[in-house]
């Protein structure tokens, strides 16, 4: 029976296979967030000996640390490691409390879990895949080596040991590895001019995205911790609300009272619980402007006494809410069914570790992310296309605001711009002069592009990415700036990683909608249920890659009949016009451009089109010959 304390004694035990002075690994993973956990993992199953350190004894970043209703737009941009996370964490409600659950119908596929269930399927995979984890390793410098004009990290100071690797991954939210490697880096936003972003500021800043706790708490009575007016409460704070309430800007405390104004956003999870998240567009809700901004480059001293304002912050307004006379009796009896919860962060007061840091330090590294590559290609309903893409991502350019000019006035910066599915590139990992080091998570990109970034899912997909470049720069003998990209696509690829967004490689699925969902019925997705194996996945994953499915529908597309609709309000359905369609019949003309395209990879696609061909039969055909 797996426990935490038996994940405990194995890391531990990792620990002691190296001397006591230092220890010496293939990979190094600084920060468990969900993409250090997919980089270790990944590195770890490429048969590389790898090690994964985590400043304090969180494992899982904000995905077990409240974050509980995953950021994407359709199932179909999900594959890899990230996939898998969410299988597991289904199979879990289903193992303990049976197919036709509750639980199991609200998880919504293993999208939606408890903080605890997700740091427990977030252990056994490293456990699994022979990761050795070390926890209290604060990051205190490390070490440079030269040779001639090439440079790498030769130690690492973690947890007052030093420790050697050949391949170094920062994971960190705030990009703490790469700063002490003085890897340059980017910190707020650019301006216009900087890279032609229309989004961007007039002026540049040092402004970071506005922090705030993504908030675990329980309506069930057996497990409800009242809580209880900090010693710091500050009434003041909070007393704007009862002026929106009394201007009518304000007409409920969730979303789920008053769609159109309201404090606090609100979404169930297994268990009687709920994920509470930030109204941005309300002067007060559970993040502060302007006082995160030190944050990314402060000491351990500095986040502590920024994590502790934010905990102050929303555990009064909380208590604010429900206690506070002059608030709605409504409001007051709504907030008071609500609690900590006794089964979550037992070792952390029942209030979460993980601070929500929506962007720290940006790397700038050989390719720069910006507004442009999540821009629509001339013509076409697709984003740029990216050859050299290892993960995609489907969500909006979206910014919680980052400065506002007084208490409870409105933020500014705020981003919420839709995008249709786009890729990444390798390069947004890679630092320019700096061999032996990825960064998937405080990545390549300006302030714009990290805001379509800056979300679980692709996080967890470029550290899928980084951890099996690293396992094949280490098998090879080389660096990972070095590692032939089309290699590590074919392997993302059956491992089942995507590169290009498909809409309907996989059988369509009917998903329960969960009992919360006012709407009733089902809603249908397409779960990618051909197997990584499938040689149509892999063929339509390189081509598509490679600009085959570019120019096949046209800017202007017509919502698909019967996929109107969405699972919860957070999830759409597939996204129209990026379908392969590989039954239709492939026409002459798209047959010609096709060779075209084979034939600028260096390929021979003679006698793969002839009369009757469909799309998915010459894929595959030309797949047989790469």
């Amino acid at each position: 029976m797996w426990t935490r304390r038996a994940f405990l004694a194995a890391s531990a035990a990792a620990w002691g296979c190296s001397s006591p002075e230092s220890a010496a690994f293939d990979v190094v993973v600084y920060g468990a967030t969900p993409a250090g956990v997919a980089a270790a993992v990944s590195a770890a199953r490429e048969g590389a000996r790898t090690a994964l350190f985590q400043e304090d004894r969180h494992i899982g970043g904000l995905a077990s640390g409240g974050l509980s209703n995953t950021d994407f737009k359709s199932f179909e941009a999900l594959g890899g490691v990230f996939r898998e996370f969410m299988q597991r964490v289904r199979s879990y409600y289903v193992e303990t409390h049976g197919e036709g659950s509750q639980q199991a119908i609200e998880c919504v596929q293993g999208g939606y879990y408890e903080p605890r269930v997700a740091r427990l399927v977030f252990e056994r995979m490293l456990e699994e895949a022979g990761v050795a984890v070390f926890f209290d390793a604060l990051l205190a410098g490390v070490s440079i080596r030269t040779d001639g004009p090439r440079k790498r990290i030769g130690r690492a100071n973690l947890g007052g040991k030093p420790i050697e690797a050949r391949v170094f991954i920062d994971a960190t939210y705030e990009g703490d590895l790469l700063a002490a490697a003085s890897i340059p880096y980017e910190l707020g936003c650019e301006d216009k001019a900087r890279y032609g972003e229309s989004l961007a500021f007039d002026k540049p800043n040092r402004w970071v995205q506005t922090y705030n706790f993504r908030v675990c708490l329980t309506s069930d009575p057996a497990n409800r911790i009242p809580i209880e007016k900090p010693e710091r409460y500050d009434r003041e704070r909070f007393a704007r609300i009862l002026d929106l309430i009394a201007q009518g800007e304000l007409g409920g405390l969730t979303q789920e009272t008053d769609p159109g104004g309201y404090v606090l956003k609100f979404r169930p999870i297994p268990n009687r619980k709920a994920d509470w998240n930030d109204n941005a567009r309300t002067p007060i809700s559970l993040s502060i402007p302007n006082v995160n901004h030190p944050w990314p480059e402060g000491s351990a001293a500095v986040r502590r006494g920024i994590f502790e304002t934010y905990k102050d912050h929303s555990l009064g307004l909380f208590w604010f809410l429900a206690n506070d006379p002059d608030v709605p009796q409504s409001w007051r009896s709504e907030m008071s069914e609500w609690g900590l919860p006794r089964d979550e962060y037992p070792d952390t007061g029942h209030w979460s570790p993980a601070l929500y840091v929506r962007e720290g330090r940006r790397m700038l590294g050989r390719y720069v992310f910006t507004q442009h590559d999540v821009a629509q290609a001339e013509g076409d309903v697709r984003t740029k296309l990216q050859p050299d893409a290892v993960a995609i991502g489907d969500y909006p350019l979206n910014c919680h605001g980052v400065w506002s000019p007084g208490p409870g006035e409105p933020r500014v910066g705020h981003l919420g711009q839709r995008v249709e599915p786009f890729q990444v590139p390798y390069g947004v990992m890679l630092p320019d002069g700096m061999d032996g080091f990825l960064a998937p998570v405080p990545m390549s990109a300006s302030h714009v592009g990290y805001a379509a970034l800056r979300m679980e899912p692709v996080w967890t997909a470029l550290g899928q990415a980084a951890g099996v470049a690293a396992g094949m720069a280490v098998a090879g003998g080389s660096e990972p700036g070095d590692v032939n990209v089309g290699a590590l696509q074919r392997r993302l690829h059956e491992l089942g990683a995507l590169t290009i967004y498909a809409s309907d490689l996989g059988t369509e699925t009917q998903i329960p909608r969960p009992n919360w969902d006012a709407t009733g019925g089902e809603f249908r997705a397409w779960l990618h249920t051909v197997p990584p194996q499938s040689k149509l996945f892999r063929a339509a994953q390189w081509f598509g890659t490679k600009g085959f499915f570019h120019g096949l529908q046209g800017r202007d597309v017509e919502p698909e009949p019967g996929l109107v609709g969405r699972s919860t309000g957070q999830w759409g359905l597939r996204r129209p016009g990026h379908a392969i369609e590989a039954e239709r019949p492939l026409d002459e003309a798209l047959a010609a451009r096709w060779d075209g395209l084979a034939k600028e990879l260096g390929m021979n696609p003679s006698g793969v089109f002839e009369a009757g061909t469909t799309r998915g039969d010459y894929l595959l055909g030309l797949w047989a010959r790469v």
